[in-house]
């Protein structure tokens, strides 16, 4: 398997339900301690409270935890998107120590990040309920 580069796409062992779901790889961080990948997630059914998101704009994942999850590569050279404030964000914050990356499974971070924004337990948005207040 190759090493992971920037504008490479790849397919990975997705959810139920987004087979056509790739990851593209924004960065790499040869980090102490092991290599730290920096992906975004595209094709995705991610229910969210505002409704459904197709995309994960960045992640950083545990190099080892990547290549456990890809199953191929689709693609190289593809052109990186505009706008990696998200990358730039994490950078700032891992500099003073005060980020990380993920040990788990694409499709793992996936389904955490839908349960971290609320969706309900059937994988839709919670019943919006008034403030009693």
């Amino acid at each position: 398997m190759p090493d992971f580069a920037p504008g490479q796409r790849w397919s990975y062992a997705t959810r139920p339900g987004e087979p056509r779901s790739t990851v593209l790889i924004l960065a790499r961080d040869d980090s102490p301690g092991g290599g730290i990948v920096h992906i975004r997630v595209e094709g995705l059914r991610l229910r969210t409270p505002h409704g459904e998101q197709t995309e994960l704009s960045h992640s950083p994942i545990a190099e080892a935890s990547l290549r456990a999850s890809v199953t191929a590569l689709i693609e190289t050279h593809v052109p990186l998107p505009g706008d990696l404030s998200g990358l730039r964000h994490w950078e700032a914050a891992f500099a003073r120590g005060e980020a990380g990356a993920f040990t788990l499974s694409v499709a793992e971070i996936v389904g955490a990040v839908e349960q971290a924004v609320g969706s309900g337990p059937d994988g839709l948005p919670p019943a919006h309920t008034p403030d009693p207040t």
